[in-house]
């Protein structure tokens, strides 16, 4: 495409793309079988989202997000895509070995739910429920972190009503009286230890229906995860973090979320497999331009050329 064009070349560009949009949405919206209206709405959905992240592109800053790091399970919109490629809201695995924080892409392989008593794809690697176990401990260990804090919040309770109780009888005291100076000093001091009490309270309330939240989301998460998890190789990619929903920070449901070593040595073997099967080694490069399998490439030649000089090492 020229990179010579005026501005109103532009806008009679939007206005074309703009009217067959519009006039394909209004084609899948009103088809009298009905079929074509979900993926209308998926279609719509996905607009509005592209919009949004690019008008977050600009000001974007990857390293306000965690760093990502080989194995973390992240939740990401791969897009309205086309055919058979993947898209739409799903999890997936980060597999980059090192992703620097202030890069803007990494490198995921998606995840499916395991479909009861449909036999996987040879093309891809099941991980069980792997990904329900690590979810479910956590949120047993933030449930059990959350009771004890209401136990607590409780208590500071119990205690801000007693200095309370220790203020009004000390304010009782009548003005004429020998005890009234005294009394009112240690009205003044219960009332500041009583105002301490209570912004330490509001904090752990605070932090506390943040936890509460935080377990909902968890549990809604859990339940997708039940059936299992399919680690979908052959759709491997190259993603901007802009994609990625959760975790974005310590907080994010899928916060410490990570495949095991062994489930990652899995989805190597077949990464590995796929790609030897696909075409001659000595050719890859000179048919992929696939920037993300290129990179495969050379890091499965690399890891092949050290373990080939480790074994020579070793020959006395």
């Amino acid at each position: 495409m020229s990179t010579d064009f005026s501005k109103e070349d532009v806008i009679q560009n939007k206005k074309h793309a703009i009217k067959k949009l519009n006039s394909m949405l209004e084609g899948f919206i009103n088809d009298p079988s009905g079929q074509r209206l979900k993926k209308a709405n998926l279609l719509s959905y996905w607009i509005k989202d592209y919009v949004r992240m690019l008008s977050f592109e600009e000001t974007f800053d990857p390293k306000k997000n965690i760093a990502y790091k080989r194995g973390d399970i992240v939740k990401l919109n791969f897009g309205f895509n086309i055919g058979s490629e993947y898209g739409g809201l799903h999890y997936a695995i980060v597999i980059n070995n090192k992703n620097p924080h202030s890069s803007s892409v990494v490198t995921v392989i998606p995840l499916t739910s395991q479909k009861n008593n449909n036999s996987t794809h040879p093309n891809d690697v099941e991980l069980g429920n792997e990904l329900y176990r690590n979810l479910k401990l956590k949120y047993d260990t933030i449930a059990q972190q959350v009771q004890a804090e209401e136990e607590e919040i409780s208590k500071t309770l119990g205690l801000f009503d007693t200095l309370m109780k220790a203020v009004d009888e000390n304010l009782s005291v009548p003005d004429n009286s020998p005890k009234s100076s005294d009394a009112t000093k240690a009205a003044r001091t219960y009332l500041e230890i009583a105002k301490d009490l209570k912004n330490e309270w509001e904090k752990k309330s605070e932090q506390n229906k943040l936890k509460t939240i935080q377990l909902n989301k968890i549990k809604a998460e859990i339940e997708q995860m039940k059936t299992g998890s399919i680690a979908l190789v052959d759709q491997i990619t190259t993603i901007s973090k802009i994609r990625i929903y959760d975790p974005r920070n310590a907080y994010g449901v899928l916060s410490g979320i990570r495949l095991s070593p062994e489930s990652l040595d899995k989805i190597n073997n077949k990464i590995k497999t796929r790609l030897q099967n696909l075409l001659y080694l000595r050719d890859f490069e000179k048919l992929f331009s696939s920037s993300t399998v290129i990179a495969i490439f050379s890091f499965l030649k690399l890891k092949k050329m050290r373990a080939s000089k480790k074994r020579k090492a070793t020959i006395p």
